[in-house]
């Protein structure tokens, strides 16, 4: 194992100065900020893109049943009144 040296026993011992502290800190603080408006960005993108293909997958869904034309709500799989699968 080495032994430190009184100099460099001197040098560990000495204070760190504000500026460089504050300035690594800072450093480090604007990284994991980058890190996290990116995942920000990827999370609000994944939100859009699922909500505008549930708003397609809505449209594209019919308000009758096309078999016997009896009216079905929206997110129905099959029809109330026939029982086919829409």
């Amino acid at each position: 194992m080495h032994q430190l040296s009184k100099s460099e026993v001197k040098e560990k011992e000495k204070p760190a100065k504000l500026e460089d502290v504050a300035e690594e800190t800072g450093e480090l603080i604007g990284k994991g900020l980058k890190k996290a408006l990116s995942v920000t960005k990827s999370l609000g993108k994944g939100l859009v893109d699922t909500l505008e293909k549930t708003d397609k997958r809505e449209e594209s869904m019919p308000s009758t049943c096309p078999h016997c034309g009896a009216s079905v709500p929206l997110h129905s799989n099959f029809c109330a009144s026939c029982g086919k699968k829409l």
